[in-house]
């Protein structure tokens, strides 16, 4: 994403940004598309397999990967879904994943902001040369927001049976100059249902 930054959602007076906020305030009022029931084996063309290393520094005292840094490896798909490589650099050997949403980046006219995000450690990811993969796809997509939801799993595990953790991220498109929201258009819409599956079930 742009700078990945987080914002208040518009037109909302309270702070957006909590590990376990609820998704019920939007910041559009457009019906939003959604896909049914949960992800399964017939959906795995819209997800986005990221890898993503796992750090020493992700590690805290108790030897496995912090809370925080487990947010950090969901931000690290997310850049690398939403925010295109310069062609230097992809030129360098950067990688070059499957993008959603091409339009959204450095110096775009259209940046992401971060409405909220809710996260459920499933178990303890220690340590892992070999990194995770964040499985990501798109459950919702609205007038101005997408909901994106995450999986983090390992390349030994590709039916997501034992997920480390999983989340959800509600994305807003404001205009770069004004930061007012900006509806998706038809281009953008079109190329996000590539990557639309059914949305995660969370506890309560």
């Amino acid at each position: 994403m742009t700078s990945d930054s987080t914002a208040p959602a518009p037109d909302s007076a309270a702070d957006a940004v909590t590990e376990t906020a609820s998704d019920a305030a939007r910041p559009d009022s457009a019906p939003a598309s959604r896909a049914p029931s949960a992800p399964t084996d017939a959906d795995a063309s819209a997800f986005l397999d990221i890898p993503v290393d796992v750090r020493w520094t992700d590690l805290d005292a108790y030897g496995h990967v912090n809370n925080a840094a487990m947010l950090r490896l969901l931000e690290e798909a997310r850049i690398a879904a939403f925010w295109p490589a310069p062609e230097e650099q992809v030129a360098l050997g950067a990688p070059t994943p499957r993008i959603a949403l091409p339009t959204s980046g450095a110096g775009s006219t259209v940046h992401t902001v971060i409405a909220s995000q809710r996260i459920e450690y499933a178990r303890q990811l220690g340590y892992r040369r070999d990194g995770v993969l964040v499985r990501l796809w798109i459950p919702r997509i609205g007038g101005a927001s997408l909901d994106v939801d995450y999986q983090v799993i390992t390349r030994d595990d590709p039916q997501a049976a034992a997920p480390y953790a999983r989340a959800r991220t509600v994305v807003v498109l404001v205009d770069a100059s004004t930061g007012k929201p900006v509806r998706i258009d038809e281009d953008s819409r079109a190329r996000l249902q590539r990557f639309q599956a059914p949305a995660l079930t969370f506890r309560d």
